[in-house]
This record gives C-alpha cells, structure tokens and sequence, in this order.
C-alpha cells in the first residue's frame, strides 16, 4: 500500500496499515497538513484546548510508536497496468496494489508581505478553528464569497468589529447570506480592495490595502484568509473528479468497499475528495475506513 499524504487522513490510514502489518509506504510533501494551521483545535475527542501544531505532536508521537516513517516527496503521476499500480516521485517509481490518496487541500495565498511571517500570529485560514481566540478584537476578513461571509457571520459572534474585504466591489455569495451580513451591525464589508501587506511585529497590528488607487492602513487583531482552498491533484490524471477538483468516491454494492474512486484499488480520504464536511475528525475517520476499503481490496487479490 502507498499513502499520499500526512494528514489527518493519511497518518490514520498508516496507523492502521502498522497494525495489520502489510507492507507499506507513506509519501508526503509535509507532516500534519491543515492541522499546522489552526491556532486552536477544541473539538477533536478525547484531546481538547490543543494548538493545531500540538495535535500534530499528537499524531507523530502515535505514529512513532509503530515506527512509521513519512518519505517526504512529491508525487508526479500515478498509473495503473493491469493490477499493478505505480507511483512516480521526481526521483523514485514504486509498483503497489493499493494506493489510499489523503493529501487534502491546500489554502489559495495571498503572496504579499507579512501572510508568512505572521501565519498563526493573527494570520488564519480558518475561522471556525480560531474565531474564539478574537473574542473583543477587531478582525478582517479577505473574501466575500460564500466561505468568507459563513466565516463573517460565525466571527461575529466573538469580535467586536468584522471587517470583510474582497476585490469585488459587492458582496458575491448567496442571497440568504448576503442578507445576514448585511443586517449583522458588526460587519462591514469594503470592496475593491487590493490587499497589500499585512503587517506587525509579533502578531498581527494592520493591514495595508488599495481602493480605486488610495492606500489605506486598517487596524485590526486577526486576518482571515478565505479565498478558497484548492486541490492539488495534477498527478493524479486517471481518478475522477468533480467541478472542484475534488475525487469523487464510491461505493461497491457487491463488496461495500467504502471511499472507493473509479480505479480499482486506489481510494482517497479526507478533504481531498468530494465529502461536504472538511473537519479533521471527519479526515482521520475517512482514513480509517479508506484503509479497511483497501485491506479488504489487497485480501481479494490474494484470492485471486
């Protein structure tokens, strides 16, 4: 079995491939993925008041103990020929029966000066994670489409003042919740802005944006990100996908083999694919049953 990925979903599916002792190989271009964003994570069982960073801890430690390495390495194509499928890296092919594709989603970046330094220091990709950190203070939020005005509406509740900011110069997401941001006095939304730099010394202090050629300098606490997030599947040409990028799963009636995609013998988990809820407790589920999926996959072949 190969696993690509080390998230939420790829280190579960590797957990549970140490347990059943198969032979197999984790491939990853980081360890933790989205996990590394979050300031805060409080609704993992089992594991409450963690910084995302700190569930990844969490993670190596458990994986430590079954001795699972992670080959970090970026994968180019993926093939199948007859039941062998293959695994191209830039510096390495690997022949399997079974491939599980958990390498999540990837946040669409600003690029402008201060989102790196300040990532986790008033930068976020994630409003539901760490809008309660900003209970009383000022927050800006980039994107005015449907994930941006949820994450307005959501801060609301903590902050004292929302600002939401896009290119556009109106609000661009569905009606009904058009209608909420616009009735909520907390937020307001600004647009034609062109974001400039985020600045601060050791968290986030301002934000530099441009409106119709006039530079402005925005006070605020936290900036959240939420121009989208996006798959990175290029290597994977053969899977299905639908208007997202995302890989679409299914299911066989005959053997009820779950998180199954249109190649038989790789399955994928997490938010990777097309499954609405993109939470971390539901990627790590997915990865469990991702990997009974493919145990039961790798028996069937051994029958043959």
């Amino acid at each position: 079995m190969i696993i690509i990925g080390a998230g939420p979903g790829g280190l579960t599916a590797a957990i549970y491939a140490a347990r059943r002792k198969i032979k197999f190989l984790v491939l990853s271009l980081d360890v933790g993925g989205q996990m590394n964003w979050s300031a805060e994570v409080d609704n993992y069982p089992g594991l409450p008041d963690l910084t995302g960073m700190e569930l990844v801890k969490k993670f190596n430690k458990h994986i430590s103990d079954y001795g699972i390495k992670i080959r970090i390495g970026e994968i180019i194509d993926i093939q199948k020929k007859g039941k062998i499928l293959t695994v191209k890296t830039k510096k390495n092919i690997y022949e399997t029966k079974t491939i599980i594709i958990a390498s999540g989603k990837k946040p669409k970046k600003l690029n402008i000066p201060g989102e790196e330094a300040l990532l986790g220091k008033g930068v976020s990709y994630c409003a539901t994670c760490d809008a309660p950190l900003y209970k009383g203070k000022a927050v800006t939020i980039i994107g005015a489409g449907n994930s941006g005005l949820e994450a307005a509406l959501f801060l609301a509740k903590y902050a004292t003042k929302v600002y939401l900011m896009d290119i556009q110069t109106k609000i661009m997401g569905e009606a009904y919740l058009k209608d909420r941001v616009t009735a909520n006095k907390k937020i307001q939304f600004i647009g034609g802005a062109k974001i400039k730099e985020i600045t601060g010394k050791n968290s986030v202090e301002a934000m530099k944006y441009e409106v119709q050629g006039k530079e402005y300098n925005l006070k605020t606490q936290g900036i959240f990100i939420e121009t989208g997030l996006i798959t990175k599947l290029d290597f994977a040409k053969i899977i299905k996908k639908n208007k997202w990028g995302e890989i679409m799963l299914f299911r066989s009636t005959k053997s009820h083999e779950e998180n199954m995609t249109n190649i038989p013998g790789i399955f994928a988990a997490g938010d990777v694919t097309d499954i609405p809820a993109k939470q971390i407790v539901v990627a790590a589920g997915e990865g469990c049953k991702a990997a009974l999926a493919a145990f039961d996959y790798i028996n069937k072949l051994k029958e043959k």
